[in-house]
Parts: C-alpha cells; sequence; structure tokens
C-alpha cells in the first residue's frame, strides 16, 4: 500500500526504508491512523448501500409473495426478514443520515476519531449486526429460490445470480469483522519517535488491516453497482410495464424510491398463479363463470318474453 504525503510517495512494505522515508513517516504518523479511520467510515457508508439495496429486495420479494396463494409459510419467513433489515436499515440511517448516496458532512470527525475505543466498537457493533440479518437473508433467499424455481410463472419474478452474489457478501462480512477484531497501536501512532523493527511491524499490520478493509469495501460496492442496476430494470420492464402496463421514470426505479412502483404493481394484481397452466386455467374458470351467468339471464329474458306472448296471445 503506497501513502502520498504531498508530492512524496512512501511504502513500508519493502524490509529497508531511507533515512529520508523514516523522516517522513515519523513527521506524518498520524496518517496511518487517518487512512485506517476513513478506510472504515468508507466501508460503513458501502455497507448502508447494501443495506438500503437489500431493504428493496426483500420488500420486492415479500410484497409479491403475498399474492401467492396457498404458501403463508415462505411469506411469513420473507415479512419476518423484512422487519429485520428496515429496522437495521434504521439503525445506519440513525448513525449516518438518511442520505442514501454521497457522504454525510461527518466524515473528518471519523478520521480524529480513537480507533480503539470508538472507530473499531462501532465498526464491529454495525458489521455484526448486519451479518447477523445477512444469515436470515440467504436462507430467505434459498427458501425462495427452491419455491420459485418450481413453477414457470414464478421464475419470472426472480433476480438473476442474487443468491450467489448474497453469498459473496456474507463471506465479505465475516473477513471484515475479522480485520475490525485485530488489536493495533493506532491510536499510539503519534507518540512514535522510532522506527524500530517492533514498531515497523505494527505499522504495516495497520497497512494490512486498511487495504482489507478496502478490498472489502470493493467487494460491497460492486455487488451494489451490479444489483442496483438489475433492479432498476426488474422495476421499469417487470413491475411497470409487465404488471403496471406503464412506461415507469428511471427517476421512481432508483434506490428506495422503487419501493412505492412495488407497492402501486400489488395494487393490480390479484394473485399471482404459480403456473402459465395455472393462469390459463384461472382465465378459463373465469370466463365459465361469465358464461354461465349470460346464459341464466338470456334464459331470464327469454322466460319474460314467452310469458308477454303468452298474455298478449290469449288475452
Amino acid at each position: 500500500m503506497t501513502y502520498t504525503v504531498g508530492d512524496r510517495k512512501i511504502t513500508i512494505e519493502k524490509e529497508q526504508l531511507s533515512e529520508s522515508d523514516k523522516e517522513l513517516i515519523l513527521a506524518h504518523s498520524k496518517l496511518f491512523k487517518y487512512c485506517l479511520n476513513n478506510s472504515c467510515y468508507s466501508f460503513l457508508l458501502s455497507l448502508k448501500k447494501i443495506i438500503h439495496l437489500y431493504t428493496d429486495i426483500i420488500t420486492i420479494y415479500s410484497t409479491l409473495l403475498r399474492k401467492v396463494p396457498h404458501y403463508d409459510d415462505v411469506t411469513l419467513m420473507t415479512n419476518r426478514t423484512k422487519l429485520n433489515i428496515l429496522k437495521l436499515e434504521d439503525d445506519f440511517n440513525r448513525l449516518f443520515g438518511t442520505k442514501v448516496e454521497g457522504e454525510p458532512r461527518n466524515k473528518i470527525d471519523w478520521e480524529e476519531k480513537a480507533y480503539e475505543h470508538e472507530v473499531k466498537k462501532k465498526c464491529i457493533l454495525c458489521v455484526e449486526s448486519v451479518h447477523e440479518v445477512f444469515d436470515l437473508i440467504l436462507k430467505n433467499l434459498n427458501c425462495i429460490d427452491i419455491f420459485f424455481n418450481s413453477f414457470d410463472n414464478l421464475k419470472k419474478l426472480l433476480i438473476p445470480f442474487l443468491t450467489n452474489q448474497t453469498k459473496s457478501i456474507y463471506k465479505s462480512l465475516a473477513k471484515a469483522s475479522y480485520l475490525f477484531k485485530l488489536t493495533t497501536i493506532a491510536d499510539e501512532v503519534s507518540a512514535i519517535r522510532d522506527l524500530s523493527p517492533a514498531v515497523l511491524k505494527q505499522l504495516r499490520k495497520i497497512e494490512k488491516i486498511t487495504s482489507g478493509i478496502e478490498r472489502e469495501s470493493l467487494i460491497l460496492n460492486t455487488a451494489f453497482s451490479t444489483f442496483d442496476s438489475s433492479l432498476q430494470q426488474y422495476t421499469n420492464i417487470l413491475l411497470g410495464k409487465a404488471i403496471l402496463k406503464r412506461d415507469v421514470d428511471m427517476a421512481d426505479c432508483q434506490l428506495v424510491k422503487r419501493r412505492d412502483i412495488c407497492y402501486q404493481a400489488a395494487e393490480h394484481v390479484v394473485s399471482i398463479p404459480l403456473s402459465e397452466d395455472q393462469s390459463s386455467g384461472v382465465l378459463m374458470q373465469a370466463l365459465t363463470k361469465h358464461l354461465i351467468c349470460g346464459a341464466f339471464i338470456l334464459a331470464f329474458l327469454v322466460t319474460v318474453i314467452l310469458y308477454r306472448l303468452f298474455e298478449v296471445i290469449f288475452s
């Protein structure tokens, strides 16, 4: 990992450091804590976006499942998952604000915070909470995959490759949790007066933690970019054109906002049949009912007409 100080770039990975590098490191030793805190902050913001994304996904699935009759076990499981991730989303909004894109104003404050006694504790609490909820999400998505793949009409409602990507996020959270639990000298770097082998070893440890957290942030950001775009198309094509029978403004297909489109689509659907055959069967049953009602009405009218003719002829 390379650190930039003014027009100088330094790295502590190499075994031997020049005297000028050592002087620069000692003069700017706080840089290690700042970079670590900043990577933690960026990771949590990436995690917040992932939470918004999965709240959208679980909200869509739970809303559609309520339209599938006779499968209350999967529906109830998804509703419970939805309640858990909504609570998690609310917690992150309290911590970082309700803004879903961009960075909140308190980023500079985070760089100055004590790592071991504040930043680290918050990160562990956040990551473990999210990891616990994602355990539920992963189990829920596995059940939905098995259920939806069993019926041709429900397969169309699945978000492609979502379960595999969720497994990747779940593993990333476990790696991040491990990194946050490592002990560092981040809060003591400003007091360093000599770059002894022991001190350099600790600085390299901070560097590895920082680069590791940045790597996990990249995994989260990649997952977000992939499935946010996919969900925009899902909202526009499936919920908009297929169900609402209209084009949806792409601004309404964005993060969080698309939940409203999901609710609107649900209002237009009485029930979702399991298969195309069942869908045709439902239509035939409805048509048969209409035909029977029409036949009764026609028979009634004929009876009335014949009765009137009988009265006219024999009166």
